[in-house]
Formats: structure tokens, sequence, C-alpha cells
């Protein structure tokens, strides 16, 4: 029986994921990884329904539109 390799029989702690929707003045909000704060939605079901929508425009669009989304970039708060 071998030694085991460096890393190897270690339990891998799970990513730390904090929740991406918050709600703001009744208003419900989604944080991107980039940053940004977008919203606002009258409920929590139509901020996580429009995550697919944001995610599907992420893929689609050219670099220059993505920079024009993205570029300085902050939260609301």
């Amino acid at each position: 029986m071998g030694m085991p390799r460096t890393g190897e029989y270690q339990e891998q702690k799970p990513t730390v994921r904090s929740d991406r929707f918050f709600k703001l003045h009744n208003f419900w909000f989604f944080a991107t990884r980039e940053g940004s704060a977008v919203g606002p939605f009258d409920s929590k079901e139509g901020a996580v329904q429009a995550v697919s929508d944001y995610v599907e425009f992420v893929q689609k669009a050219g670099p220059e539109a993505l920079e024009f989304f993205t570029s300085n970039a902050r939260y609301a708060v």
C-alpha cells in the first residue's frame, strides 16, 4: 500500500455562495458576478426568472455590449 499524494483523502469544503437576490424598498433585485444590481422586480419570482434572461444575454452579447453593461458596475445599496 502506497503513501497518499498531497491533497488525497482530504475532505473538500463546499464553496460558500451568497444569495444573489435582495429586496430594497419593496422591490427585488439580483446581483451579477460583475457587481451589477439588476432590477427592480415586483417579486422574487420575477427576479429569479430574469436571471435566465440575463444569462442568455451575456452568452450572446459581443464584447462591446458586455463592456457597456459591466464597466464600473456597482451594487445598489
